[in-house]
């Protein structure tokens, strides 16, 4: 409640700061000006309203009719006039805001614009919604008879081309503002000053230019264009904050000018006010288009080099983390055209003699060093140079070639250089620690240059070879999946290495009471009876297309769902964990009959975005599931000894198979190590087998008792949950609820307790 106090109180507050800026400049585009408010060349309100409902919400549209209908009212309309033509003013900014929230795709600050952004903004904002205030109110005065039907038109025009200027000085220059408060932006001292000095001086001129009477001699010279040079120099050096602002400045001193009959305008005009004002606002459109536009695209440009920069430097770090060097050799014009000379296109012939000469000469004789060869840093890296330390040189290049790999490399540059031959090459290369890289190398030619790009992969080599020196990947499959599943996932060819996040179901098993079980038998026999165990319950696993994730000691993890995607994971989830129960009552009576001891088993089911695949390193690696799902799944198995189920699934789980299975809503609870409860399910078996009258009712009673138990009634849950031990004592979860409930009953829980309960266990 107090929230939503607060929330009214920030929204009439902002409410009403807007209709008082809407009153306070619309009084001051009329009175202040001393013109009429049809006649107002440049009207501020309407820019106001616009940027008001783009920054802070459509909701504002009652600040937008209170702010109108009290400008209406201070002009002495009768006020049931006023509260009609409010409304126009409201609608023009809710829809100006709407239509502009749907077309931008960015943000609405200023600082994101581009140039589609801007052209958008002109051509929706400035140039279309100011027809509604303007249809809307001349129709309302021409149908209560305040205007003439000859002056319908140019009413409706002097109205559209007012609010259309007010959209354009002031919109972007509150949207410029509102975005630098939100990026904290200020401005260094030498910025500071050139702002200052910019601005100072577009003042002092504009002041000048419009300020002059009509009588003066300097009206009568075209200087309205003397603003112009300081407008551009805003657009180029001062930001989009700078230039609305001189464009208000400059839109706001040529009006003021106008008004009060002087300027340029009035003179061109011959002393008519309305055909002066039409000249001015085609003149402040044209100023305020002009700098708006260079201004947005200085700072698109601006913006596409920060890009670069950063693209370049991804790049560097990408080829550091690749090993990924590249060179660029640029081939001088002179020495193309002697090669068309002296090196027609190669024959076989030529080709062998080549060959031969290579494999006869000195390596340091292999090619000549070219002083418009570049190295990358990595390059410099890869060949255990430091960075800058020589300059670029084949024979440098060659001496880090392993000396058996030396002539090939030798002859292949040879070829692209002289016949412009592009070649791909793997060698290896003789650091000077003794260690060997092998590496391969890509190089294209072009018309002015050869570039080629040197990797390092030792390392892949390595893997490729361990990978061939270890079993192959269906046998590997055959260890976690069904030969099914196994078969599909190879016919798909989707056996990389590597992790991909998936949806799917975790079911975790584990033996109740295994650390006294094993006090009980030799090591020998813990291992025959895990083993046989471990066998049936597998079956059980792939039987209902379930990956074996792995064994963790004597639990037992699975995953449905992935390598090969499932629409139903958490049904055969849920139909595996009812399969092993049933699986273990004939394992246990196979061990009665020998005498042998007996295993009861908890299953935990959990549906979640988690991390599967082979993962690992390139010696050893295994299909496996990672995140906060596969936790979690741990966590509610361990809980099944908690509440004495045999299986417990996740809110998650249960969602994605409700309609095939009979449940018990268990708990509401918080597991060790997790903040957000999650409802926990017991499975009491498929829908496709009734419960019996017995189980209905059970079901029903405890969820009654848990409901009061939610609702605080303490003392009723505990006399239902006593009623329910006296038909179930054997239930586990009741006598857990019923404990539960007396320590509530001593220490009630705080008001904004929501049912939910923490759980120490493990």
């Amino acid at each position: 409640m107090a929230n939503d106090h607060q929330w009214h109180t920030s929204y009439w507050m902002r409410v009403g700061g807007l209709a008082v800026c809407f009153f306070l400049t619309a009084r001051l585009s009329t009175t202040a000006l001393n013109i009429e408010a049809a006649a107002s060349p440049l009207w501020p309100p309407a820019g106001i309203a616009l940027a008001a409902l783009l920054l802070y919400g459509q909701n504002l549209w009652v600040g937008v009719a209170l702010g109108a209908l009290w400008a209406s009212l201070a002009d002495k309309v009768p006020w049931w006039l006023s509260l009609i033509l409010c409304f126009g003013s409201a609608l023009q900014a809710l829809v100006g805001s709407y239509v502009l929230r749907r077309r931008w795709e960015r943000s609405l600050q200023l600082y994101d614009w581009q140039l589609d952004d801007l052209l958008t903004f002109v051509s929706l904002g400035v140039l279309v919604t100011p027809m509604i205030n303007a249809v809307y109110s001349t129709l309302v005065g021409y149908g209560f008879g305040m205007i003439p039907a000859q002056s319908v038109i140019g009413n409706a025009m002097v109205i559209w081309l007012g609010d259309g200027m007010g959209i354009l000085v002031l919109t972007p220059l509150l949207l410029a503002i509102a975005a630098g408060r939100q990026r904290q932006q200020t401005l260094r001292i030498g910025s500071r000053w050139e702002l200052g000095l910019c601005l100072g001086m577009l003042v002092a001129i504009s002041a000048m230019v419009f300020g002059a009477q009509t009588d003066s001699a300097i009206a009568k010279y075209p200087l309205e264009y003397l603003p112009f040079p300081f407008v551009v120099w805003s657009a180029l050096r001062l930001g989009l904050r700078g230039t609305t602002f001189a464009n208000f400045l400059i839109s706001v001193i040529a009006v003021t000018g106008a008004v009060h009959r002087g300027g340029p305008f009035i003179t061109k005009a011959a002393g008519n006010l309305g055909e002066a004002m039409l000249l001015l606002q085609t003149y402040a459109a044209v100023i305020s288009l002009t700098a708006l536009v260079l201004s947005v695209v200085v700072t698109e440009r601006q913006q596409s080099r920060a890009k670069l920069a950063r693209s370049k430097a991804s790049l560097v770090n990408a080829q550091r983390i690749a090993q990924l060097g590249n060179w660029d050799w640029s081939i001088d014009i002179n020495e193309k055209a002697l090669d068309k000379t002296i090196n027609p296109p190669m024959t076989k012939t030529d080709l062998m003699a080549a060959t031969t000469a290579i494999t006869t000469t000195e390596p340091n004789n292999l090619l000549l060093d070219n002083y418009s060869l570049a190295w990358s840093d990595e390059l410099y890296t890869l060949l255990g140079y430091p960075v800058g330390a020589v300059p670029p040189s084949q024979m440098l290049f060659l001496e880090r070639v392993h000396p058996e790999d030396q002539r090939r490399v030798g002859l292949a540059w040879n070829v692209a250089r002289t016949h412009h031959k592009p070649y791909r090459l793997d060698y290896r290369l003789l650091l000077p620690d003794g260690t060997e890289r092998v590496v391969d190398e890509h190089v294209h030619v072009e018309s002015d240059r050869i570039t080629g790009t040197v990797q390092d992969i030792t390392e892949r080599r390595r893997a490729e070879a361990a990978l061939r020196e270890t079993e192959t990947v269906r046998a590997t499959m055959y260890r976690y999946l069904s030969r099914d599943l196994a078969e599909q996932l190879l016919s798909s060819k989707n056996t990389q290495l590597g992790g991909a996040r998936q949806f799917v179901s975790i079911l975790f098993a584990d033996i109740r009471s295994y650390t006294a079980l094993t006090e009980q038998l030799t090591p020998e026999e813990v291992v025959v009876l895990l083993n046989q165990y471990f066998e049936a319950m597998v079956d059980v696993i792939f039987a209902h297309r379930g990956t074996l994730d792995k064994f963790i000691g004597d639990a037992i993890m699975a995953v449905f769902g992935s390598p090969i995607p499932q629409e139903e994971h958490a049904q055969q989830a849920v139909q595996a964990a009812l399969g092993m129960q049933q699986q273990l009552t004939h394992f246990n009576q196979q061990q009665k009959s020998q005498g042998l001891p007996t295993l009861q088993i908890g299953i935990g089911i959990n549906s979640d975005d988690v991390i599967t695949g082979n993962i690992g390193s390139s010696k050893r690696m295994e299909f496996t599931a990672i995140g906060d799902g596969v936790n979690l799944t741990s966590r509610i198995e361990s809980a099944t000894k908690l509440y004495g189920c045999a299986i417990i699934i996740s809110e998650n789980t249960y969602h994605l198979c409700k309609d095939t299975i009979w449940v018990r809503e268990l708990d509401y609870v918080c597991v060790r190590g997790k903040r957000r409860p999650v409802r926990l399910y017991e499975v009491l078996g498929l829908r496709s087998q009734p419960l019996s009258p017995a189980q209905q009712e059970h079901v029903a009673l405890y969820q009654q008792g848990r409901t009061q138990y939610q609702q605080r009634q303490f003392d009723l849950a505990i006399e239902t949950f006593s009623r329910l031990l006296r038909t179930t004592p054997e239930d586990q979860a009741t006598r857990l609820y019923l404990k539960r409930c007396q320590q509530l009953q001593q220490h009630p829980p705080q008001s904004d307790w929501d049912g939910s309960w923490q759980l120490q266990e493990k």
